[in-house]
């Protein structure tokens, strides 16, 4: 069976290795190379959720665990564990994640001053731009394809199936108005050793992290939905370097090595289903992830290959 997937993001390069595992001819069209995608920007780690639908995305995330768990072994995939707190000014009460293996609710004592609960979770750092060179050298090595051109529609494309992974793009190739872009701003510093993450997520409007990766500490961020600037805030920076200081001390006064803006391809819910187009072909749609891309993209690259095959 062939399959034509649109987009080169992670959400399009997982599908693409997923549906070549599973013995598929597959053809990647992208309008940009992943290294021009806002997968790149992300700060991309494995951690907790609360993407809709709720159903949905915990079993995407669980299987996007397995699944990271075993790229990390490959010291090439830009994947390694990560230890990180997840901290809230209020108490949420029982939580999904607390009830896997890879979250344990914070002690009391554990608490920093001003939280009223914490979470420890196992999960995984990725480095974009290593990783999703990674996922594309073994989608050619299964023999997939990658072209570069604008897709305006499916009726040209070739396959038994089409996976539609255009993130932002599926407001105007399949009109979906409820897509909105998130905007998102993050800042890399020089890392000294730092190798434990924290974020503080309660406030939306106040969004701290500290990711470490091997070479920098990504610091954010923000969720400005419907903003489409690209450009980087110098106060926004500021006030992402303050907060993160007051989060971590440690990351404090480091050197800014970069400034990265991205948009997210936000959604109420992350759309994956099975349509057919005006020629009678199942199109399979995958986006909408907001910023969990890389958390659900093995789940969702998975229930796409469902979907597919019992199309055909």
């Amino acid at each position: 069976m062939r399959a034509t997937i649109v987009g080169a993001g992670v959400s399009g390069l997982t599908t693409a290795v997923a549906l070549l595992e599973a013995g598929w001819d597959v053809a990647v069209v992208a309008r940009e190379t992943h290294e021009s995608t806002v997968s790149v920007v992300a700060a991309a780690v494995w951690t907790t959720t609360v993407a809709e639908p709720l159903e949905s995305t915990r079993r995407w995330a669980i299987v996007g665990w397995h699944r990271f768990a075993e790229i990390a072994a490959d010291p090439e995939s830009g994947v390694v564990p990560l230890r990180q707190r997840e901290l809230e000014r209020t108490d949420p009460g029982p939580t999904w994640w607390e009830t896997t293996p890879y979250a344990r609710r914070m002690a009391t004592d554990e608490l920093p001053p001003g939280y009223g609960a914490g979470f420890e979770v196992d999960g995984f750092m990725i480095e974009p731009l290593i990783y999703l060179r990674w996922l594309t050298e073994r989608l050619t090595a299964l023999g997939g394809t990658v072209t570069i051109a604008e897709v305006v529609g499916f009726a040209d494309l070739d396959g038994d199936v089409v996976v539609n992974c255009s993130g932002l793009g599926a407001t105007v190739l399949v009109g979906d108005e409820s897509v909105s872009p998130i905007r998102g701003q993050v800042v890399a510093v020089a890392n000294p050793g730092i190798r434990d993450a924290v974020a503080d997520e309660s406030d939306i409007d106040r969004i701290a992290y500290v990711y470490p990766r091997s070479q920098e500490v990504v610091l954010g961020g923000t969720r400005h939905v419907g903003s489409v600037d690209p450009e980087p805030d110098q106060i926004i920076t500021q006030q992402i370097l303050d907060r993160c200081a007051q989060l971590d001390s440690r990351v404090g006064g480091l050197e800014v090595l970069d400034v990265r803006v991205g948009l997210r391809p936000g959604r109420p819910t992350v759309r994956v289903e099975r349509e057919l187009v005006s020629d009678g072909r199942p199109v399979v749609h995958n986006y909408g992830h907001g910023g969990a891309g890389f958390i659900l993209s093995w789940g969702c690259a998975l229930e796409v290959l469902d979907l597919a095959a019992t199309a055909c």
